[in-house]
């Protein structure tokens, strides 16, 4: 890597950036896969309940 642009502050927050990015999507599928795998679970599926009475 070019040793500038290494220890470049806008490589580093183009780093920060990405990496945020990655940790959000992640915890997005992680949630979507939790919801999938437990559907009955009062705790996630809290909203259908009252849709249903």
């Amino acid at each position: 890597m070019i040793l500038i642009l290494a220890s470049s502050a806008k490589a580093n927050l183009l780093i920060y950036v990405c990496g945020g990015s990655f940790v959000l999507l992640g915890s997005f599928f992680f949630g979507r896969l939790v919801t999938f795998l437990f559907p009955s679970n009062p705790l996630i599926r809290k909203g259908k309940k009252e849709k249903d009475e």
